[in-house]
This record gives structure tokens, C-alpha cells and sequence, in this order.
């Protein structure tokens, strides 16, 4: 059941007045919360219920042993959740690749051999949901939080329908309190998370979608395309990316108010970044906040006084975070360039000198405006391994965008859609230290009611159905 479809406008509808009907009783509202989140998730694919039910039922149970037991079986609890959980998403989603890596080595080197891939469908969700079944247990090995008892709460926890697909990743330290507490209709919060889920509606829409068209041509035709159409692919894709993932959050993020939930911010403008470091605090904030504390750190900890120590783990943590989007060697590649990107501000912590200079080129009005394009420039670049199948057709497609051949003027519909990207990224701009993009609650009651009603206008007017799936669905 895809966020952007009438099945949905359906299901959230009688969801919602079923939910709010029951506000008195805790433990009914949780119990039809877990029936929506597995009538959600059964609306895409019903076979991979049991799979989801049956692992987060095993670290239910794992949860509360580890919490029981002493140093040694601790451990002991962990690693089997870590082999429950890495298992199932290696099998699903990495058992293919590394079959065919395997096997294309053994034949490069004149080997043959009889291994064979799996006809394995991917089930939509599973990194996501791995990632908060594996904090979940982390956070109780190291003593964070205490195991929930209550088996309702916990599913619940493990499926929550707004987030369960895409994200963000809940934390149980964040969520699972929510849970377990009284929940009251709140009008302003509600009014909120539809502003909310309107504006992601919007970027989805209106931008991603639509950008999406032209993205997909360039990409098709990148052999006959020039460079200015391979820029021009380039930049609307990192663009079609930010506004179809960012979306999905804003729309998971306002469902969750909607039902009296917060859930942890995913976006905070991100092309605003002055550099590659702060890039990452703005995107994605909800993985790269679970790599940062469950890889990166406790692995620097191990030598904090070496600086080749730390960018060996920089580089890791990036690699792992690609593999994470993909069984690609794209994403590998992906990976190990923003290891690099990060070079800079390691050393900088390290040299006084390097760090007065990224300070001076942040705080200084006009290099601050050339370092966010360059770091916009930076990280459009690499999501053309995002985007091509393989690192043969990133390549070609690199190749032939710096070769600076077809540059000319653009065409009328490029003029267009630099002129809605402008007004977009202008309104991003004015509104990116609020709560959420959207949030126009202090603005006087009649503008604001016409800007709602536009907005909505545009949607049901201009508004692609077609791209009906959210990009990171296929991670």
C-alpha cells in the first residue's frame, strides 16, 4: 500500500477514526495499532508477514534474556541477534551479489564453477526494518535501555506502518515510551501533521515525480546525450532523490502526529550544507546517526589517537553505508568517494590550520554561499552511482559529462524547471530553521489558508501519479 494512492487516503481514514475512537483504552489502541502496521505491510506482499512477525518475536525474547543474563551471555544474546538479523537481510539482499562476485573472480582467473543465485524478492522495508530490531538489541547489551515486556508493544515498535517502509529508523528509547503511554487527540499537533504530509505530498508529486520523466531519459540515452544533458540528468537526479526520499519522511513523520506520535526529524535541508561532514547531519539524519553510534564509534574507540586509524574507519563507515543502499558494487564505489570527501575534515582535527580555513570559508558570507554549492556539486556527483546500474555505465556516464562537449542553451522545458527548482529551493531556504518546511502556523490565518489551498491545487492539478513508488523502496 504505497503512501501516494486512494487505498491509502482509505486505510489512514478508517485507521485514524478507529485509533482515536479507542482513546481510553491503551491496550486496545496498541492492538489495533499492530493489526494496521500488518494490514499495511500484507497489502504489498502478505508472504513476508510471518518473516517479519517471526524475527521480531525471537528479539522479544532475546531482549529480555539479554537483560537478564550476566557479562558472558549477554554476548551470547547479542550475537544471535546479530545473526538473526545481518542473516536474514544478507540472505534476501546480499547472498546474490556475493554469489556473483565470487563467481565472476573464479572465471577471471580460468575457474569454473557451479554455484548458482537464488530467485530471491527483496521485501520491501527490510534494511529499515533490520536497523531498529538490531539498535533495539544493541541499546540493551550496552545497557541504554531496559527490554519491553509487553509482546503487543514491542511488534508494534518493530512494524509501525508510518515509518516501517522508508524510515525513519526509530530508536525503542524513542518510540517504544510512546507506546506504552496515554495518547490524547491533540487538534494542533494533528492540523500539523497534515501541513506536513501535504508537503511531502508535494515533493513527491510535483518535483520528484515529474523530474523523475526527464531523469530517466537522460539516463536511458546517456551514450548519445551531451554533457550539458548529463549535467542536467545529474543535478535533477540528486534532486528527484532529495524530494522523493524526503517526502516519504515528511509524510511518515506528519502520519505519525496525526496519530499522536513524534517521530525523529530525517531531513534538515541538506543542499544547504557547507560541507560534506554537515551534508550528513542533514541527510538521512536517522541512519546516519545509527552508523555513527553502532560502527564508527565504538570502532574508533579501539585507537582514538591515530589518524590513520580514523580514516581507515571513516572509510569503512562509508562503504558500509553504501552496501547498506544496495548489493552494488555502485554502492561501494559511493561509499569509499564520501570516505574521501571526509579526509579534509579528519585532518582538520588534527591541524589548526586546516580547521581555521574550513571555519573561515563557513562563516565568511560569500565563500559560505560557494562552499554549499561546491558541497551541492560534490554530492551530486556521486549519486550517479545511485542511479546506474553498474560502475561501467557511472563511468561512461563521468566520462562523457567531462568531456564538455553539446554545451549550449537550454531548452525551453530546462528553463522551466530551473525556474520551479529556484522558487522551491527559495521557500526551503526561508523556512529551513522551522520545526519542518511546512510549518506556517505563525503566518497570519488568511495567507495561510491560501497557501494551503495552492499547494493543494497544484497537487490535484499538476500533481504525477504515475512514479507511484518511493525511490528507497529498493533499499
Amino acid at each position: 500500500m504505497n503512501f501516494i494512492t486512494v487505498d491509502y487516503v482509505i486505510f489512514l481514514t478508517i485507521s485514524f477514526f478507529i485509533y482515536w475512537a479507542l482513546n481510553k483504552h491503551l491496550k486496545a489502541q496498541n492492538a489495533f495499532i499492530l493489526i494496521a502496521n500488518y494490514v499495511f505491510y500484507g497489502w504489498w506482499d502478505y508472504r513476508f508477514l510471518l518473516l517479519i512477525f517471526v524475527c521480531a518475536t525471537l528479539d522479544y525474547f532475546i531482549g529480555i534474556r539479554m537483560h537478564k543474563a550476566d557479562k558472558v551471555w549477554k554476548r551470547r544474546y547479542l550475537n544471535l541477534s546479530l545473526l538473526l538479523n545481518i542473516g536474514v537481510l544478507f540472505v534476501f539482499k546480499y547472498f546474490n551479489f556475493f554469489i556473483d562476485s565470487f563467481h565472476n573472480t573464479l572465471s577471471s582467473i580460468g575457474i569454473n564453477d557451479s554455484l548458482h543465485t537464488l530467485n530471491i524478492i527483496l521485501p520491501v522495508g527490510l534494511s529499515f526494518f533490520t536497523f531498529q530490531t538490531l539498535s533495539y538489541s544493541l541499546d540493551i547489551y550496552k545497557g541504554k535501555i531496559e527490554p519491553t515486556t509487553n509482546y503487543v508493544i514491542f511488534l508494534s515498535f518493530t512494524s509501525f506502518f508510518p515509518q516501517l517502509l522508508a524510515g525513519p529508523i526509530e530508536r525503542a528509547a524513542q518510540l517504544v515510551p510512546q507506546l506504552a503511554s496515554a495518547r490524547h487527540f491533540n487538534y494542533y499537533q494533528a492540523v500539523d501533521g497534515m501541513r506536513q504530509i501535504t508537503y511531502g505530498i508535494f515533493k513527491k508529486v510535483i518535483i520528484a515525480d515529474h523530474l523523475a520523466l526527464r531523469v530517466n531519459t537522460i539516463f536511458f540515452n546517456y551514450e548519445h546525450a551531451t554533457s550539458g544533458e548529463l549535467f542536467k540528468g545529474m543535478i535533477f537526479f540528486v534532486i528527484q532523490l532529495y524530494t522523493d526520499f524526503s517526502g516519504y519522511s515528511d509524510i511518515a513523520i506528519g502520519t505519525g502526529k496525526l496519530f499522536g506520535f513524534k517521530l525523529v526529524t530525517n531531513f534538515k535541508t541538506p543542499f544547504f550544507a557547507k560541507t560534506i561532514p554537515e551534508a550528513w547531519t542533514r541527510w538521512h539524519i536517522s541512519l546516519t546517526t545509527c552508523f555513527r553510534d553502532y560502527v564508527y564509534l565504538p570502532l574508533v574507540r579501539k585507537n582514538k589517537k591515530s589518524l590513520l586509524w580514523r580514516l581507515y574507519c571513516t572509510v569503512i563507515l562509508f562503504v558500509l553505508i553504501g552496501l547498506w543502499h544496495g548489493a552494488n558494487f555502485t554502492f561501494i564505489v559511493f561509499g569509499i568517494l564520501h570516505g574521501l570527501y571526509y579526509i579534509p575534515n579528519i585532518v582538520s582535527k588534527k591541524s589548526k590550520a586546516v580547521k581555521n580555513v574550513i571555519n573561515y570559508l563557513k562563516e565568511n558570507p560569500f565563500f559560505s554561499r560557494v562552499s554549499m554549492v561546491f558541497t551541492f556539486l560534490l554530492v551530486a556527483l556521486t549519486t550517479v552511482l545511485f542511479r546506474a546500474p553498474n560502475v561501467h555505465v557511472a563511468f561512461t556516464y563521468y566520462q562523457r559529462l567531462f568531456m564538455l562537449q553539446g554545451l549550449s542553451i537550454p531548452d525551453i522545458d530546462t528553463l522551466k524547471w530551473t525556474a520551479i527548482l529556484v522558487l522551491f529551493f527559495a521557500f526551503e531556504w526561508v523556512q529551513q530553521d522551522k520545526a519542518h518546511q511546512f510549518e506556517i502556523s505563525k503566518i497570519n490565518r488568511p495567507f495561510r489558508i491560501a497557501i494551503e489551498f495552492c499547494i493543494t491545487f497544484l497537487i490535484l492539478y499538476c500533481g504525477f501519479f504515475g512514479q507511484a513508488d518511493f525511490y528507497y523502496f529498493k533499499f
